[in-house]
Order: C-alpha cells, then structure tokens, then sequence
C-alpha cells in the first residue's frame, strides 16, 4: 500500500515576531454577500486508513466538532483549484470558499456494497444553531452518501429537517464570478436526492465526472453529523465544506447624554453561561461579533458610580447584526486614558522606519475580541482612548495577528516588526510527468519543506510558465501541481531572484490492484487468461496479463495511478477501471452469459453424387456471392489462417472503452482532486 501523506494547504498562522515577542492571532473572515460575516471551516485530520479522526471549526461562537472517519483515505487540499464559486447556490449565500480548505473522503473499500461504505461523524460540542450555516457534499457522482443526523436529544433526524437547497455542479458556472474550470468533458451532471431515504445519488451511469455537488442547511440543532459513503464503480472521493455566518452585537453607552467611554462590557450566552467582556471607547461603543444565529445573549454595562442602574438587555441573533444602546443618568465617568502607539519597521542595517496604514487592534488582557481598531497614520502612529488604567491592555497587528505582550495604559509605547527576511522571486516553468505541460490556468502551490502553508500560490501561463515571489534564499520548497502532493517535487530557492530549470513535476508511483471476475450465474470464473490494456493507446498492448485464481481473482501489478484500463478476454474488453493511487481492488466483472446456438443441420445429400450441385444463386436481397459467413453452401469457409476474433473483439474494445471512458480527458486534473 503507497503511503499518502496528508496536506492541510489551509491558512494556518506564521508565527512572528513584534516588540521582541510577539505571538500568533487567528484571520479575518470575508464578507457574506448578505447580512452576516463569512467564514468557512478549517478541518485537521490525523490517523490512519479506516481510522481517521479531526476536527471541523468554524469561526465565532460555531459549536466546535470533532469527527472519526472510516475512511481508507483522508486528505485536505487547499482550495486553491477546487472551490464553490459565487456563481453556485452555496456562493450566491455565502461568497465564495476559494482559497479555503475543504475534506477529502473515500469509502472504507471499492466496493459496491454497504459493507464496503466509510462512516464519518461529527460530533458538536455543543447543538447546532437552527439557521445561518451550510454544509457541501461535492464531487459525488459515481458514488452515493447517505445523510443522516442526532439532534439535541439523541434523537434521530427526520430527513426533511436535514435541510436540503439544491443540487448543481460547480465547475465553470454561467454567470456569478468565478469558478472552477473543472469539468474538460462538459458533462455538468447533477447528483440525485432522495427526500425518502436522505441518499445522495451520482449520475445514473455511474460515471466518473466531476463538479457534481448538493447543499444542506439543517433546520434543527444537530449534535451530530453523519456521512455514509459508498462506492457505486470506480474509485470515487467526495468533498465536504463547511460553512456559517456569524453577526455582531454593538451599541453605544452614554452618561448623562455624553459618550460613556472606559465602561467594561459583558455579553453572556445564556445556555452556556459563557461570557467574554471588551471596553467602550472614546466614543462609548462596543462590539461583540462573531455570534450564532439562534443563540440567545444578554449584554450587561457595567453600572458607573452614582449612576441608576441600567439591566443587562437581551440580544436573540435571528440573521442579522443587533444594536442595543445604553444609557445611564447621573454616573461619575471613570478616569479614562489613552495608549499612544507608534509602530515601525526594523532594517537589516539597524534603522527603523514608520509602518504607516497599518491596522492595530486593543483588547482588555484576558478579552477575546478587541474593543478598539486604528489605522496608523504616515508616522505610523494611532492612539487608543478610552482606556481602563486598571487594566494592562493586548495591542495586535491585525496584517500578521502578531501581538504584544501586556501593556499599561499612558505611557507612549514603541511597537517595532523585525526586520523582513531576504527573499527571492523566480521564475521557471512545470512540466508533467509524461514531458507534457499543464494547461494554462493551473494552479501551482509553493510550499516550505515541512510546513503547510504556501508562501506563494499561483497560476500557470503558456508552456506551463509561472513566477513565484517570498522564497528564502537557500530553503528548500515543494513544488505542488494542482493540489496533487503526491507528485511534488522539492527545490531549492537560488540565492537571488532570477529563471531556474523547469521543474519537473514526479510521477506518481505504480500501484497493484486485484480484481474479480464472475460468470453469469455469480460463480468465480476461474483460470481465465486476461489482458489489461491501456485505454488511452493507438495500438493497446497488454500491460499486465494476469490469469483468475479459483476465487476468479486477479491481479495486475505496475500500473499508472490515474490512468484507464480495459480488462480483456478472448479478445473482448469484458470490463474497464481507473487504477487508483494506493495499492487496491477494483470493481468486479461481471461476464455475460453465452449466447444460445441453434445447430445448423448439414443440407440433404445429392441423390446422385456423379452430379454436381446446382450454382448458388444470390437472392435479390441477399448478401451476394461470397458474402455469406458459410459461402452460401451452409458450410462454415475453410481456416485461411486469420483469427477474426481478435480484431472483432478489439473494435468492441474501442467502443466499450469509448463510452465507458467519455470523460478520459480529465483524468489528468482528477488526479488533483482525488487526492
């Protein structure tokens, strides 16, 4: 079995250095097309075949999730060629999920048969909201996944509560920005939903395409998850994205009509009894995002003295963002002060230089969100009001999420980035295994040797040409081709910008697979000499040929990961399969049963045999003179030395090969995606 290596190309964080300590923050979200701030999920894995586990998060108050999978494969690929655009029903809701994670799953076994199907479920720390999130199942199209869930109370799911929207394909969509160029055969199928049976069928043929997706957005809180994944032919992988909107609660308090800057703010998750606090500012505003539609709230300011009591007010999230001002009567504002930061850049010389346009942020030590965010000015200065002189205060720098460590409110403060590290840009081309180039438009991620984030992601141009900038000088680097990091292949930066080699991108190692042949009536039909041919061949040539054992298994080494094969008998392709890229089996044949043959009786003899037998005369109709298979006479022709049924059951080959294989074209990109 090849041993896959499991790639999160997902955006974790670099850790960075600012004020001689400076520590990782997490990134901001994009914004939904709606109400709301997107944020789609990022997913660890870890494990092995058929025992996978991980977790799934999503951003702001989202219940956490960890899942166990039976998977025999597990991967995460960056989503830097694989994506929902806006263009899709998901994309239109919540924007598009390019550039982000999704999660890679097989069935435990290639085989059509419950038994051989992968479960995976996720398990929430906590019930789901009702609303305002979304999961994708994608790419199922010679497959089917069975949806099923739990609910707050273990109880099961009825499937009309599963939240179906629609099924669509996602590559190359019409209109709504872009997409995905996935689908070389243009076949845009759809999968199928059963409302009965909560089963998401592929294409009826079973063809192996691409693109095929549906979206769920679940109307019950679900504290469970569940995916059961069964293979119908070839060897298929489906995709799953999460995703969900989250909203802020923000208001303003005021003293006596005046802004009420200083005051400590408290917002409490009723259910959970979880609570964060942040501060007013200069202004008297606060801000609590990252809220759950469903989930309700109570926001609290704390009471200054003298001041009538003004109590906590309740904040219910219901798809959109929540306002709730306060206002006090007869308070003593708190003596508010200010942090004056300044913020420059470290030189390799030992100079510094002022970081202008530069977001910071401001929390309370122990806040989990900021209270307060400043761009900084052409000196690269910002002030932060309002503060708490109680209170050591977190500056962040919202660009890297690096942050200081604990500062005191008055004092001006010198915040200073180390100097940017030495790198370089280069430009070279990449070159597929078999000497060919990558179509333009492929996606090209460079990756340190090690790690999991690109420092560059870019596209191909003519000739598989591509310039990638931010490598450091002497360090090693993975070149990945379209997601495929099988097939990386490492380099080393040059040390100065300039053209390097092509890069030649490996070959994905040969694999083994075993197979099993049946006769009609489903018994092993055993010692069968076989050919496996290569679809894609001018002239095939059996590459293996192996014979059935007395189970009807075979088994055919050293073939091409990704390619298409035929599986010939006695001249005919009895079955085809894709060869997978780990060691497995493949789907079983299944043979005809053979034709009735009526015997043909020999003609009566000449009564007299001193006389010749009258001249066959063709028919009007008929197929002329020599063109009867038994030369017009019943009798079958005498052996000329040909064999008529190998190239007979050639030409069938080429036909089954033809429609079986209709979508051969994109066998290349799949590879990509069925990592």
């Amino acid at each position: 079995m090849v041993t896959k290596r499991i790639r999160a190309w997902a955006a974790t964080g670099v850790t960075v250095v600012m004020a001689g300590a400076l520590v990782l923050g997490g990134a901001a979200s994009a914004s939904a097309a709606g109400p709301g701030t997107v944020g789609w999920a990022d997913f660890a894995v870890d494990g092995t075949a058929r025992a996978y586990t991980g977790t799934m998060t999503l951003p702001g108050d989202f219940p956490q999730a960890t899942f166990t999978s039976t998977s025999r494969q597990a991967t995460i690929p960056s989503g830097s060629s694989t994506w929902q655009g806006t263009g899709t029903p998901v994309g239109a809701e919540y924007d598009s999920s390019r550039g982000r994670p999704y999660l890679n799953l097989r069935p435990t076994q290639d085989s059509p048969t419950a038994a051989a199907a992968s479960a995976t479920t996720y398990t929430f720390d906590r019930a789901t909201p009702t609303s305002d999130w979304s999961f994708v199942l994608g790419d199922v199209d010679a497959d089917q996944v069975t949806v099923s869930a739990t609910d707050a109370a273990g109880a099961a799911v009825p499937v009309g509560a599963l939240g179906f929207q629609s099924t669509y394909n996602y590559c190359r969509t019409a209109a709504g920005g872009p997409s995905p160029s996935c689908d070389a055969a243009g076949s845009r199928d759809v999968p199928t939903w059963n409302a009965t049976t909560g089963v998401l069928t592929g294409n009826a043929a079973a063809a192996d395409t691409e693109g095929a997706a549906a979206w769920f957005s679940p109307s019950v809180p679900l504290s469970t998850l569940t995916f059961t994944y069964q293979q119908r032919s070839g060897f298929p992988v489906y995709q799953t994205w999460f995703v969900t909107k989250t909203f802020t609660a923000s208001g303003v308090a005021t003293s006596d009509g005046e802004a009420y800057a200083g005051a400590t703010v408290t917002l409490v998750d009723t259910v959970t009894g979880q609570s964060r606090t942040t501060t007013t500012d200069a202004t008297g505003a606060y801000a609590f995002p990252g809220l759950v539609s469903g989930r309700d709230y109570s926001v609290d300011v704390a009471t200054p003295g003298a001041a009538a009591d003004v109590p906590a007010q309740a904040v219910t999230v219901d798809g959109d963002d929540v306002v709730r001002d306060v206002a006090f009567t007869g308070a003593t504002a708190p003596v508010a002060v200010t942090l004056p930061v300044t913020l420059v850049q470290a030189a390799a010389d030992g100079t510094t230089a002022p970081v202008p346009d530069r977001e910071l942020s401001i929390a309370a030590e122990g806040d989990a969100f900021p209270s307060q965010t400043i761009t900084t000015d052409e000196a690269g200065q910002a002030t932060f009001t309002g503060l708490d002189p109680a209170k050591d205060y977190v500056v962040t720098d919202v660009t890297t999420g690096g942050s200081t460590n604990a500062l005191t409110p008055g004092e001006p403060v010198t915040i200073t980035l180390p100097a940017e590290p030495v790198t370089v840009e280069v430009t070279t081309s990449i070159v597929e295994p078999d000497g060919s180039a990558p179509a333009t438009g492929s996606t090209v991620d460079v990756v340190p040797v090690g790690e999991t984030t690109p420092v560059a992601s870019v596209e191909t141009g003519a000739g598989g040409s591509f310039t990638a900038g931010g490598l450091t000088p002497g360090e090693q680097y993975e070149v990945v081709l379209d997601e495929d990091v099988d097939s990386a292949v490492t380099i080393t930066a040059p040390a100065t910008s300039g053209t390097i080699p092509p890069v030649q991108i490996a070959a994905p190692a040969a694999v083994t697979v075993e197979g099993t042949v049946l006769n009609a009536d489903g018994t092993p039909a055993a010692a069968l000499q076989l050919q496996v041919i290569e679809a894609d061949a001018a002239e095939p040539e059996p590459v293996a040929t192996p014979t059935t054992d007395a189970a009807g298994v075979y088994r055919a080494e050293a073939l091409v990961p990704g390619t298409d094969y035929g599986v010939v008998l006695d001249g005919e392709v009895v079955g085809t399969f894709t060869a997978p890229f780990a060691d497995g089996t493949v789907p079983t044949i299944t043979l005809a049963a053979p034709p009735v043959v009526t015997p043909v009786p020999d003609p009566e003899p000449s009564p007299d045999p001193t006389v010749p037998p009258a001249p066959v005369v063709p028919a009007a109709d008929g197929p002329g003179t020599g063109g009867s298979a038994t030369g017009g006479s019943g009798r079958p022709l005498a052996y000329t030395g040909s064999q008529p049924g190998l190239p007979l059951g050639l030409g069938a080959a080429a036909l089954a090969l033809g429609l079986a294989l209709v979508t051969g074209s994109a066998v290349v990109r799949r590879r990509a995606r069925r990592r």
